[in-house]
C-alpha cells in the first residue's frame, strides 16, 4: 500500500511528520495543500481531516491525523531506523521529552510568541511577549544542559523527541528575526550563538539527509 501525504509548508506539524517519512526512507505522494486558498478546508480535505487541520497520512484505508500519531504510526510500520527508541528505558524518556514539549513549551512558542509577532496581534502587549520569552529562555537553558550531555534530546541518537522540537525552535528563530520581534530584544535571532551546545544539535539535525528534503520549500524564496 503506497502513502499519501497531505501537507503546508511551514507547518511544524507537517514539517515533523515529513521528517519521519524521509529519515526512514519511505516512499509517499506528496500533496501540498495551499493554505491562501483555504485548501485544508475543502470538502474533499475534510473527508480525511473533519478538523481541516494538516498533517494527514493516509496508508490504504487507514487515515491517520495529528502529527505525533503519525510519527508513532509510521514506526509501527517501519521499525528502521528506530525513532522511539529500541530499550524500554529508551522509549520512555523520548516519550517523556515529548510530552515535556507538548504540554509545557509547544503552546508558549506558538500561540505566547510565533502567533502574536507573525500576525501583530500582541505588540501592544508587550509584557505577555516577554513573559514568554522569559519561560522560552528556562526551557532553553535546561535543553541547553541536556545537550550539552548528549548528543539529542534523549540520549546519543536521533529520535522523535528531536524532530518534535526542531520545527517549532526554528519557527520561533526565524519569526523572532523579524524587525518587531528585534526591536523588542527578544533575542531569538540569537539562539544560536547563546547556546553552543543548542548551536551543535542544530547542526548535527541540519546535517541529515531527511532535514533538507523536508526543509518548507517556501522558506528558500524568502
Amino acid at each position: 500500500m503506497e502513502y499519501d501525504f497531505y501537507w503546508i509548508s511551514g507547518s511544524p506539524n507537517a514539517w515533523r511528520a515529513m521528517l519521519t517519512l524521509e529519515h526512514k526512507g519511505i516512499y509517499y505522494h506528496s500533496h501540498r495543500l495551499d493554505p491562501g486558498k483555504q485548501e485544508q478546508k475543502s470538502p474533499a480535505f475534510l473527508e480525511l481531516n473533519p478538523l481541516g487541520k494538516v498533517p494527514v497520512l493516509k496508508h490504504g484505508d487507514v487515515v491517520v491525523a495529528e502529527s505525533i500519531a503519525i510519527m508513532a504510526y509510521l514506526e509501527r510500520v517501519h521499525p528502521q531506523p528506530p525513532l522511539f527508541g529500541v530499550t524500554a528505558a529508551e522509549t520512555g524518556l523520548i516519550w517523556q521529552r515529548i510530552f515535556e514539549f507538548v504540554n509545557s513549551l509547544r503552546d508558549v512558542i506558538d500561540d505566547g510568541v510565533v502567533r502574536p509577532l507573525s500576525q501583530g496581534i500582541m505588540l501592544h502587549d508587550t509584557d505577555a511577549l516577554k513573559m514568554a520569552a522569559n519561560t522560552l529562555y528556562a526551557s532553553l537553558d535546561r535543553m541547553e544542559t541536556t545537550l550539552g550531555t548528549f548528543n539529542y534530546l534523549a540520549g546519543n541518537k536521533v529520535s522523535a523527541a528531536d524532530f518534535t522540537v526542531l520545527p517549532n525552535l526554528l519557527m520561533l528563530m526565524r519569526v523572532g528575526s523579524r524587525s518587531d520581534a528585534l526591536a523588542l530584544k527578544l533575542k531569538f535571532n540569537e539562539i544560536r550563538s547563546n547556546y553552543s551546545a543548542i548551536d551543535s544539535w542544530l547542526a548535527r539535525l541540519e546535517a541529515l539527509p531527511a532535514f533538507d528534503a523536508a526543509y518548507p520549500p517556501h522558506w528558500r524564496l524568502s
